[in-house]
């Protein structure tokens, strides 16, 4: 975030461009006092001027006729009206209006069409003399990249002057932006010479070709200050003409801008001078403004001119303060992985953006799927309340995850027929053997430890001793972390929260005697009480994204890369179930993703988001290998999220820094080896399977036959083999002994904060915490892009659900059965993972809940 130094600095260095602003006026009247008998500025059939822009740097609508590359740069759409006046300016040509729209398209293209109605004087000698015309101008950008961008504009005049009629200019354009200080242009106008013949009485062309090259600097990055300087060559007249420009952003009112441009500089005598010096003020997405126009090169050293503007855009602008929104999200299906962290990045932006007072969080579904993104959500709520906004939740039969998130809120409603449904925490843990058992199959499991429990829910019909303890275990750091916070949030003593624990679930009126809510409203209800909070009446408007704003920097910024790993691992590519809404990393597909980001010299760190329970070992190598790599190159840091165990700590082991959530699940580091064997089932159906091998072991991973007592031992070889690997990798990444990880490991899970007592993990804290150290250590600023990837990608079963379903796509999977069914298919679906021929680091992962 913008730190009180850096507000210092900026303010400075704005104190001294407003000097150095008001030096070029004073250089711009000395000029053009000194140049009394100096000449105009060539006249031409030229568009309305733009003041106090420049060729290089703008990315308005203006680029129609100032550069057509950077159309490709337009933010949004735009709307503008230039009016310009020359009533004291006998020799300008290039007065009137100026009426230009101008919009992105897709892959990267911008367009705009712009109409000039020009008016000259009388006095502007032949061939204008007082004649009218009207330039229609259309343009067209491609940004290539945010270092390069081409384009080309094509215009024609109307007149009834024969000689200003019908001209026809084809201009192109390049812009080069090598980082956010410097930025380049070189234009072609009119190249293809709509008019070149000489006219008297001066022997100047109507139109002739000019070529304009322009550069851009902005000594901090921004586009706070910025200095600029284009020079024009005007074929016809064989003149070159420099301008120079200066802009500057005045908070809470808009941006000054100045310019100022000189024929025949070396020439005393001849020598003509053109200054404009305005003012822009803008109103969120509206903004008007005007100058005016001075110098010897309008007609003589007594000349002036003005100008305005207004525009309409798609894009914000900070600009005069409004006054403050207060906003509603609206949470109706839990969000998943991505779509948890597109709503820390929505809370974050209202905790930035000056513009929000308030936010009400209106849930009718639980916020988040597992306590530690609930921990994520709440820091967010505390960051917003740091920030000075008022919180609001809204809920409507919520259970412990609303209850945990909004305990930190200024105030938490409920629906008067609603309630809390809570009764305190429990985990529950499905064990298939008795099923399989009926079924004729049986799970053939070989592993590292009793620790490493997640094949007991296919071995066994209930959990062992040692998996039994490590479950009671887990669930009461969970009731702690949840009792704790809950208490701070709502000022209760912890011993307060136990007892009225044991009396839930909640109504309405229950939740309110207990201190789990302040208030009841209905949803028309909400603005009343934000109102009430806020001291004064608001209405609450809806927030879906964040609005589109004014390009604060050009040219290529370093960016952090953000990697999701969600999922199951597997080998091969990454596959999404959508039936049972399962995710399945795959390590080709992850490998390819890791060193597209090491290669990538624009991301200069990488944050890796773990929200995994391991799978296969091999997959989780392959990545480890290409993460490691990475690490050399860039930082490397590890947001752990609701679950990053087994493989999915393995790969967190290369990180330079290891982020978790208090009731993160991690650890699980441990190996197991097995197969399911049908070959009861096949028996019971009558059908009879029969092997020719060259070598005793050749079936060994056949589904069809359980293990040896033989291969049982040497696949226990095995495992240890593998297990050294894994304490191999973390020890290197942790720099500890095999001996201390081993000590920590064998299957053993833990919550965040005991890895964190085990130096497992660095510090707490989730995936803001983990951001701004990627920029600490990267040296980028608070703003720098975020890249996440991998990028959304449906299946084509996905696709034909959607084409189908339409809107209810969600009524055609796995959500639409009853919770019992979908908890059974998803715990079902790691079964499948058991090929026999693949090691397998994964944990038997839960979600607590709320009972």
């Amino acid at each position: 975030m913008n730190t009180t130094q850096d507000a210092r600095q900026a303010c400075a260095l704005r104190v001294r461009a407003l000097a150095a602003g008001l030096g070029i006026f004073g250089s711009a009247l000395f000029l053009a006092g000194s140049a009394i008998a100096g000449e105009p500025m060539p006249t031409r059939a030229e568009h309305i001027a733009t003041p106090g822009k420049n060729p290089a740097s703008e990315d308005g609508s203006d680029n129609i006729v100032l550069n057509p590359a950077s159309m490709g740069y337009q933010p949004a759409p735009e709307l503008r009206w230039t009016g310009v006046g020359c009533s004291d300016a006998p020799k300008k040509v290039g007065c009137g209006h100026s009426f230009e729209i101008a919009t992105p398209l897709v892959f990267g293209l911008g367009t705009g069409l712009r109409m000039d109605y020009v008016q000259t004087p009388w006095t502007a000698g032949f061939p204008y003399n007082g004649y009218d015309y009207v330039w229609l101008t259309w343009a067209l950008g491609w940004k290539l990249s945010d270092m390069f961008a081409v384009g080309v504009s094509l215009e024609r005049s109307y007149s009834v002057d024969t000689y200003l009629d019908g001209l026809f200019g084809i201009s192109a354009g390049l812009t080069f932006r090598p980082n956010t200080h410097f930025a380049f242009a070189a234009i072609a106008h009119d190249f293809n010479g709509p008019s070149t013949q000489g006219l008297p009485p001066n022997g100047l062309p109507v139109l002739d070709q000019s070529y304009d090259f322009a550069g851009a600097f902005r000594p901090t990055g921004r586009r706070g200050l910025e200095i600029g300087l284009d020079m024009q060559y005007l074929q016809g007249s064989d003149q070159f003409i420099p301008r120079g420009t200066l802009q500057l952003d005045i908070p809470g009112v808009g941006r000054a801008r100045g310019d100022l441009a000189a024929a025949h500089v070396p020439n005393d005598s001849r020598r003509g001078v053109v200054g404009t010096v305005g003012l822009e003020v803008y109103l969120d997405s509206f903004s008007a403004g005007g100058g005016l126009m001075f110098g010897n090169g309008l007609g003589d050293s007594t000349s002036v001119g003005e100008y305005g503007t207004a525009a309409i855009s798609g894009y914000f602008n900070s600009g005069v303060p409004l006054p403050k929104k207060a906003v509603s999200i609206r949470i109706e299906d839990t969000p998943d992985a991505r779509g948890h962290i597109e709503l820390l990045h929505k809370l974050w932006y209202l905790a930035d953006d000056s513009r929000y007072s308030a936010v009400a969080l209106v849930m009718r579904t639980e916020p988040a799927s597992s306590f530690a993104h609930a921990e994520e959500l709440a820091d967010a709520i505390r960051v917003l309340k740091s920030r000075g906004k008022k919180v609001l939740c809204s809920l409507e039969d919520n259970g412990a995850k609303a209850l945990y998130v909004c305990a930190n809120a200024d105030r938490i409603v409920v629906n008067p027929a609603g309630g809390i449904r809570y009764a305190g925490l429990r985990t529950q843990y499905l064990y298939f053997a008795g099923l399989l058992s009926k079924l004729g199959i049986k799970a053939d499991i070989v592993r590292i430890s009793d620790h490493k429990s997640a094949p007991e829910e296919f071995t066994n019909e209930h959990a062992s001793d040692v998996a039994r303890a490590d479950h009671e275990d887990t669930l009461r750091e969970y009731e702690a972390v949840f009792t704790k916070n809950l208490a701070n949030g709502r000022h209760m003593s912890e011993e307060h929260v136990r007892a009225i624990t044991k009396n839930g679930p909640f109504v309405a009126s229950e939740a309110r005697s207990a201190g789990l809510v302040d208030g009841y409203a209905f949803d028309d209800e909400l603005d009343g009480v934000m109102s009430e909070m806020l001291g004064h009446d608001v209405k609450l408007h809806k927030f879906e994204d964040e609005p589109t704003w004014q390009p604060d920097t050009f040219g290529v910024r370093g960016k952090i890369g953000l990697l999701l790993v969600e999922g199951d691992m597997i080998d091969g590519r990454s596959q999404h179930i959508p039936l049972i809404d399962e995710r399945l990393v795959g390590s080709y597909s992850m490998a390819e993703k890791i060193k597209e980001m090491r290669e990538d010299p624009l991301i200069r760190a990488v944050v890796l988001r773990i929200e995994s329970p391991g799978g296969s070992s091999m997959a989780a190598d392959v990545m480890w290998r290409e993460l490691e790599l990475l690490a050399k190159k860039k930082p490397l840091i590890v947001s752990m999220g609701t679950v990053a165990a087994s493989g999915g700590y393995y790969i967190a082991s290369p990180a330079k820094t290891i982020f978790a959530e208090p009731l993160t699940i991690t650890g699980s580091i441990g190996i197991f080896y097995g197969k399911a064997d049908v070959s009861g089932l096949l028996q019971k159906i009558g059908v009879n399977v029969e092997t020719y091998k060259t070598a005793p072991r050749a079936d060994a991973e056949s589904f069809f036959r359980p293990f040896t007592d033989e291969e049982r031992v040497a696949l226990g070889v095995k495992i240890h083999q593998f297990y050294d690997v894994f304490l191999d990798r973390v020890s290197r990444g942790r720099h500890m002994t095999k001996a201390e990880v081993d000590a920590v490991g064998e299957g053993r899970v833990w919550t965040g904060q005991e890895a964190l007592d085990h130096k497992l993990v660095d510090k707490m804290g989730g995936l803001r915490e983990a951001l701004a150290e990627a920029r600490r250590v990267s040296g980028l600023p608070y703003d720098a892009p975020i890249d996440l990837q991998p990028p959304p990608e449906k299946t084509l079963i996905e696709k034909a659900i959607q084409v189908v379903a339409g809107k209810d796509a969600a009524a055609a999977t796995i959500e639409s059965l009853p919770i019992q069914v979908r908890e059974l298919a998803r715990e079902l679906a790691p079964m499948t993972l058991l090929t026999g021929d693949v090691p397998m680091a994964r944990l038997e992962w839960v979600s607590a809940d709320e009972r």
